[in-house]
Order: C-alpha cells, then structure tokens, then sequence
C-alpha cells in the first residue's frame, strides 16, 4: 500500500471535535448539492426563540457521520483506517463501512429550506392535490424522495450519482439504507431507530446551539455499551443490560425535547405561518412545485442550490415590498418578517394531552376538530377578516413503540427483528425488547404518547374572542351543543 492511496480530511465540529473524511466523502461535500446544506438551518424558525440556534443541517450531517462511525467501530463492523481511507480498497466490509458512514451524510440531502418547516407545506400541498383528484400524483413531496433523487439521478460531472460510482459505491444500496429498507436489519437500525446516529447527534447538537440542556446524555456511554446478537440469521442492534437506565434516559431526553422544545409552542408557532405562507405560494404559482425541484436535480443544479433559507426569505422579501395581494397572507408575512408571534389557544379540547390508544386519539382529534370549525364560526360572525392556523399533528410524541405498534411491524415476524424498537442483550446473552424488560419504565410509558394540537391567531384577534367571551364559551364546552 503506498502512501499515496491513503486520503483523509480532518473538519472541525464544535460537537464532536476533529471528523474525519474518505476520499468519497470529501468529494461529495464539495458538490453543490452538499454545499446548499450549509444555507439550511438545522431548527427551522426556533432561532426567533433560541438566538444560538442557527447551525445547519451540514454540520448535523456531518456530526451524524461521525457518530455512525464510532457505533461501527464498537459493534465490531468498522475497518481499521488504513483500509478505510485506503481509495483503492474495495472489500465488502469497507464498503459496507463506507456506505453507513455515507448514508448517516446523505441522509438529509433533499431538506427542504428551514428544515421541515416548509417540507410541511409540500407536503400539505402534495395532500390537498391527492385529495382533489382522487389518487396519487407522483412522488410525495416530501425530504427522503427528494433525497433519493439526488442520490439516484445525478450521474454526470459533479453529480452524487457519479462519484458514488466511480468511488465504489452503489447508489441503490445506498438509498434503501437511507430510508431504512436495506436487507440488514442492522444497517436499518444504525440511521433508523430509537436510538441511532441521527438521533445521537442532533439531541447534544440542538441542546448546544439552544442553551437548552433537556436534551444532553452520556453518548460514549451508550456507544460503548451497543452490541450485535442474531435473530432467525439476520444481525441486530442491541444494547448491554447494565446500560438500561441511560437507554431510558436517552429516550427520556428525547421526549422531553421534542414536548417542550419543538411542538409545543416556541418556535413551531412560527414555522407553522411560515408553512402557511408557502403553501400560498405553492398554491399560486409563485414557488418552486415539487416536481419542478425534481426536473433542477438533473437538469439545473445550480438552480436547485438556490433552493434553500435564502430562498424562502426572498421570496417573503419580495411580497413584503408590496407585491402581497392576499391579505392574510401579507398579514402573516409581517408579523413572520418582523418577528410578531401570534397568540395560541389552548383551552380544552385544544391543549396537549396524553393518549393512550388509537381510539382515544380518534376521539380527541374528533372533539379538536369540532372545536376548531366552531372557533371558525364564531370569527365568520365577529370579524369576517380575521384568520386561523390550525394544526392536528399526524405523528405524536412518544418514548418508544408499544407492543400493540411493535406487532403491526412485525408482520408475523419475530418482533425482534423490527427495525425501530431497542432491544436489549441480556447477561444470560438473550436480545429482549427494551419494554419487555421487567423493570423497564418503557414497559408503562411505551403505551403514552403526548398528542399536542394547535390553534394559532393574531394578538387582535384573540383580545377580540376574549372581549366577546367566545373563549370563556369554548372552554365551558359550546362547541359540543353544535348540530
């Protein structure tokens, strides 16, 4: 082996200190379909509330490259360095050590500006298309197709798809681990579960960058104490029993971040307008659709780099200058550009609320509905003008997958063999479910999910509904008297 066929590129991380690149790696980061990951803010509008958290989704993607890469090394998967940095060695088990490292950087390839905020209005637009003719039109609109794209369709100078190739790589094997369909389960597991790389990163990352410490944990702990068993022949992650009550407090973390952090009020109120006025947008022409953003990836990819933060914001630049017709819409578009919160109403039905089952979510979302379109009444009659965002989450917050979810998954499977739940490896060397586990407290809260809906109005709006005693009204339960 000549020195020469070693290549390493060492990039600074605030997080996890020196990352090291492949050859492959470093090429794809310097393709302008990377680069645009450096325009995209990691939390979407959350630094209207948290002034610290403006990283990117480039340095989360890069953190979980190097997160993937230590679980590798401590499961016994990894390659010694002198292979994987080697660019003339192509042996399945540095390929393999490649290709997670890869996926864990490619994940979040096709993110929408500011994150999943507008990711939400394509996919609320893609819905409302769907709905309107009656099945479905093209790809879903949403970040992982996007991504698999990329990754599939840029086979020319420059492009992700050709220096895959020409690095050893392919590009299909690479996209199923990315979204979590790869014939190992392992290889799943690593990018999509409870607890994998993705997830490692960006709770310490967020919690950085925020000032906010519910979502810290000991991660080497937890990396140290990940194991491989075997299941009807195919690998599994699992973690060592006496490392149980930092599993639990990962997911502890977890929960407690996405509750209070970003579903609950902060600075989703703001993503919430900002997906509404795309949306608007989208609905009139006067954004990029879906399908156009596919045609860029091949066709233009300058263009798509475009797409990004700066892109969403020129746009609201643009509008707020004077060329807003609509006037909700330009409403909202102030209040989002200058910072102005609108007020949230949470009375009941309409606040967060543990759920214990399906049924009981299908009873509330019913009560939170009938509620809404009675609030919506109720503003036609006192002020015709007036808007509201409404919002029923379609995925609730939970610690784990109960046993109930664990079996649809399973598919007459073994249920340890499902993709997302922890298991744990016992001393007797025995791979359990982590809710199986006796003294597990995932054992009673995998059945509790925090089901949190949301109405959103101006600060006008919301005086008014109160001077009216419209709010003391739906609180005092008038919304159910309706029909």
């Amino acid at each position: 082996m000549a020195a020469s066929d070693i290549y390493k590129k060492v990039v600074p991380d605030v997080i996890h200190g020196p990352i090291t690149l492949t050859r492959v790696e470093s090429r794809i980061i310097e393709s302008a379909y990377y680069q645009r990951l450096r325009w995209i803010k990691q939390l979407g509008f959350s630094f209207y509330i948290f002034p610290g958290a403006t990283h990117t989704r480039f340095a989360h993607a890069m953190g979980v490259t190097h997160v993937m890469d230590k679980v590798l090394r401590s499961i016994g998967k990894a390659v010694p360095e002198d292979k994987l940095y080697n660019t003339k060695n192509f042996e399945d088990k540095t390929v393999f050590h490649r290709t997670q490292r890869l996926a864990a950087m490619l994940h979040d390839i096709g993110t929408f500006p500011f994150s999943h905020t507008i990711e939400l209005a394509y996919i609320n637009h893609w819905r409302k298309q769907v709905q309107h003719r009656g099945a479905s039109k093209g790809l879903a609109a949403n970040h992982e197709n996007l991504g698999i794209h990329i990754i599939n369709n840029t086979d020319f100078p420059g492009g992700i798809t050709r220096i895959l190739k020409e690095e050893g790589i392919d590009p299909e094997e690479l996209s199923k681990v990315i979204v979590g369909e790869s014939q190992s389960i392992l290889a799943n597991q690593l990018l999509h579960s409870d607890m994998d790389a993705d997830r490692m990163d960006y709770l310490l990352r967020d919690a950085y960058y925020t000032g906010v410490r519910i979502g810290l944990y000991d991660m080497d702990f937890l990396i140290q104490n990940l194991t491989v068993s075997t299941v009807d022949g195919q690998e599994i992650l699992c973690v060592r029993e006496h490392a149980i009550n930092a599993v639990e407090y990962f997911l502890f973390a977890r929960y407690s971040w996405y509750s209070q952090i970003i579903n609950d009020g902060t600075g989703y109120k703001f993503d919430l307008m900002a997906a509404k006025i795309h949306e608007y947008f989208l609905e009139n022409g006067l954004a990029y659709s879906f399908e156009q953003l596919i045609q860029q990836v091949s066709q233009n990819p300058n263009e798509y780099f475009t797409f990004n933060d700066s892109y969403f914001m020129a746009k609201l630049h643009e509008y707020l200058a004077g060329r807003i017709t609509h006037p909700v819409i330009r409403e909202l578009s102030e209040m989002l550009a200058y910072r102005q919160p609108p007020k949230q109403i949470k009375i009941t039905p309409v606040e967060p609320t543990l759920i214990e089952s399906e049924e009981h979510r299908q009873k509330l979302i019913q009560e939170v509905t009938l509620a809404a379109h009675w609030l919506k009444d109720q503003l036609k009659e006192i002020a015709p003008k007036a808007w509201m965002i409404f919002d029923i989450p379609r995925r609730d917050v939970m610690f784990t997958k109960n046993y109930d979810t664990i079996r649809k998954d399973a598919k007459g499977s073994s249920l340890l063999t499902t993709r997302d739940p922890i298991k744990i490896l016992n001393r007797h060397n025995e791979p359990k479910l982590l809710i199986d586990i006796s003294n597990s407290l995932m054992k009673i809260l995998s059945d509790y999910r925090n089901f949190i809906p949301r109405i959103y109005v101006s600060a006008e709006t919301y005086d008014l509904l109160q001077k009216k005693k419209v709010l003391d009204a739906m609180k005092a339960g008038a919304f159910r008297s309706v029909g």
